[in-house]
């Protein structure tokens, strides 16, 4: 394939890797603001969310719902960067994604602690927007607790913009 149809190929391979990419930035936006309705938007109707062997697994939107509950209980405020992202298209309307993610995650006794851990997607396209169809969260460190001062700039009005 050459000329019109690779650009138009090549286009639409950035197109979806861009889609999935802000997909996960969005993940990250809707957990660590507690914004359900962002974080509800970024899956397919039977999305799956696996961030454990046990309790934390999340199928369809009803139990999807109640995903950032289980975060909350877990930590009083998360802070995730994701990074590393590859997305390969594996059809007209599906890709795959793997990504890394860091988080500092704060406990209810205002300690953080550090988590590492590594996402495998599965995306779907679905009426012209790709969302999330599969998300397993694979932790691979997970610190206790770290005895720190923790200030909280963002709500004494500072955090907003860069330090200098």
């Amino acid at each position: 394939m050459s000329g019109p149809e690779e650009l138009v190929d090549r286009l639409e391979e950035l197109w979806v890797r861009a889609k999935c990419v802000e997909l996960g930035a969005r993940y990250c936006h809707g957990v660590d603001r507690a914004d359900q309705e962002t974080f509800l938007s970024i899956w397919h109707s039977r999305g799956e969310y696996v961030i454990g062997r046990r309790s934390g697994r999340f199928s369809g939107h009803t139990e999807l719902a109640t995903a950032l509950d289980f975060v909350r209980a877990a930590y009083a405020s998360t802070h995730h960067w994701t990074t590393n992202q590859v997305v390969t298209r594996s059809g007209p309307d599906s890709a795959t994604g793997v990504s890394d993610s860091f988080a500092i995650c704060v406990d209810h006794d205002d300690r953080p602690s550090l988590v590492a851990a590594t996402y495998d997607d599965e995306y779907r396209l679905v009426d012209g927007e790709w969302k999330i169809l599969r998300r397993i969260v694979r932790r691979w460190l997970v610190t206790d607790g770290i005895e720190v001062a923790v200030r909280h700039l963002a709500s004494q009005g500072m955090g907003r913009k860069a330090d200098p």
